[in-house]
């Protein structure tokens, strides 16, 4: 349910935690004389332009506004030594939110000079790729030195699939299993589904060396087991940094996805965790399903890995598609050899890096983000700003609301691909810090209670507006049994029940309801020419 700022929805409110609760524009007055004998502390719950009609001063108004606190706010910095690099700023900040009440704030983030570069190689085996392998074994070092010349430091890493080795998808004759290549081919790997080759290093000669030593392998079916061995690498210890994270995932066909295990009788779901046995391959491959696309989505966001589909132009299509779903991936066309793979590797790298999504993790229950970019155009669930050069500063606002009174919550926010978070800390202002100095004993309240917020707190075994009633021998119970119609709700719901008397509310036409239990009203009289009984007769109460 949305409130503007100037209108309150109160339902019998009697103290001011109530009253601020109650929407975004309900304010409080706490003056001890704003209310008319007889009148009911309801009356102080109201918009800030209607209690000030009615004469409540300014400086009684008590209306929580939200607020933030920076907590980190570092400066943004390229930074002399990679401890000292800022792209997001704030770093750290705390909210205090008005329920119902959006607040806006700014995020700033630049590209810096000389951010490093993670790339992780994983690579189809499937006999189709042949040729590809032979190149890929030549071109680790140039694509090495590329990228330390854009980033000025850079580190890459190699990794395997084929597929499960079960039927359909692999030929599971003990031959085949042990050579699925074709008889021709003399160097052929037994059948595998992924198997982590090098973890990320900075030393183009071992890449070379560790890439040159792989074979080709095969399998039966067209797709691939494609999400199986991006779910390891994404889970899998493979030494990613504090770096810009690139997954290239080199194949010329498509991929198998959850559900599919079924054809071999697989089961189980994909669990999302690393299975790498002591030879580095991947262990769960025949008992596990292939991962779904929306886990493969969420866990490279979680751990801020860019993919880079590097496919041939037969299945281009299918990764674009594909690409839809994942925020911060590309597509590129490889050459039928890859021989074109290093500057398809660093066009879209360039291209990932220069599109800036701004985006959140889990967010607490009943707090929502939106965010307007960096040109600022209409909100949105992300914040997207494109063609961002190095060096540029880009800025983003970053609007939070809270629905509900909520603890101390945390979340993230920050641009996707890059490990630098602000972290939001937010809470509700859901209690009211009024100015009054608490006395058991004040006059305004019979001496039997104190003045909290404008209103009266009374001591125990006392009740009512200004503490005037002695609950004596009865217990509170029982004076709320006397508000009570046939054992019904107290006062019918239309008023408050003070030392067993019902005091009425008013109705929405701003006449009272009246009765020993609140129970009439003249509203639902017939009406002529609008008025009531056409003022010919005289009114006969309006029983519920």
């Amino acid at each position: 349910l949305a409130f503007s700022e100037e209108e309150c929805v109160k339902i019998s409110v009697t103290s001011c935690d109530a009253c601020i609760k109650s929407g975004p524009g309900c304010v409080w007055c706490q003056d001890v004389n704003f209310t008319k004998p007889g009148e009911l502390d309801t009356v102080r719950c109201d918009t800030r332009s209607a209690l000030l009609k009615r004469g409540c001063p300014e400086v009684k108004l008590i209306n929580p506004p939200s607020s933030m606190q920076f907590i980190k706010n570092k400066p943004l910095s390229d930074g002399q030594a990679k401890k000292d690099l800022v792209q997001v700023q704030p770093q750290e900040i705390t909210l205090d939110l008005r329920p119902g009440k959006p607040y806006s704030f700014d995020l700033k983030f630049k590209r810096a000079q000389g951010y490093p570069v993670d790339l992780y190689y994983l690579m189809d085996l499937s006999y189709s790729m042949n040729d590809d392998l032979k190149n890929v074994k030549t071109l680790g070092i140039e694509l090495l030195n590329r990228l330390k010349q854009i980033t000025g430091s850079a580190r890459i890493g190699f990794g395997s699939f084929v597929d499960k080795t079960l039927l359909p998808f692999t030929d599971t004759n003990e031959e085949k299993l042990k050579k699925p290549c074709p008889p021709e081919e003399s160097e052929c790997e037994p059948a595998f589904g992924y198997k982590h080759v090098l973890s990320l290093t900075d030393n183009g000669e071992q890449f070379k060396n560790m890439v040159s030593q792989q074979r080709i392998s095969g399998n039966l079916d067209a797709p691939e087991g494609s999400l199986d061995a991006i779910m390891q690498v994404v889970t899998c210890e493979i030494g990613w940094g504090n770096s810009t994270r690139l997954l290239v995932l080199a194949t010329d066909d498509g991929f198998h996805m959850a559900g599919d295990g079924k054809l071999a009788g697989i089961l189980e779901p994909n669990q999302e965790s690393c299975q790498l046995d002591k030879k580095n391959m991947y262990s769960k491959s025949n008992l596990w399903d292939y991962p779904s696309v929306g886990q493969i989505a969420r866990k490279l966001e979680e751990k801020n890995i860019q993919p880079i589909f590097a496919v041939t132009e037969k299945v281009a299509d299918v990764y674009r598609e594909l690409s839809k779903l994942i925020p911060k991936s590309d597509v590129g066309v490889l050459s039928g050899d890859s021989s074109n793979v290093v500057n398809l590797i660093v066009d879209a790298y360039n291209k990932l890096s220069s599109n800036i999504i701004v985006t959140h993790d889990t967010l607490p229950e009943h707090v929502s983000v939106t965010y307007t970019t960096c040109q600022g155009q209409s909100s949105s669930d992300r914040g997207i700003c494109n063609n961002v050069n190095i060096g540029q500063e880009v800025k983003f606002t970053v609007t939070v609301k809270a629905s509900k009174c909520i603890d101390l919550k945390t979340f993230t926010i920050g641009p996707l691909g890059f490990n630098e978070k602000l972290t939001v800390k937010v809470r509700t202002r859901c209690q009211c810090e009024c100015d009054n100095i608490r006395n058991n004993a004040s006059e305004h309240c019979n001496r039997q209670g104190s003045v909290v917020c404008g209103t009266c707190s009374c001591n125990p075994q006392f009740l009512g507006q200004r503490c005037e009633c002695s609950v004596g021998h009865k217990d509170e119970a029982a004076l709320k049994a006397q508000c009570r119609k046939d054992n019904g709700t107290e006062c019918e719901g239309r008023g408050d029940c003070e030392c067993g008397v019902c005091k009425c509310h008013l109705t929405e036409g701003g006449s009272s309801y009246y009765g020993p239990h609140c129970e009439c009203d003249d509203e639902h009289c017939e009406k002529y020419q609008n008025k009531l009984c056409g003022e010919r007769n005289k009114l006969t109460k309006y029983k519920y």
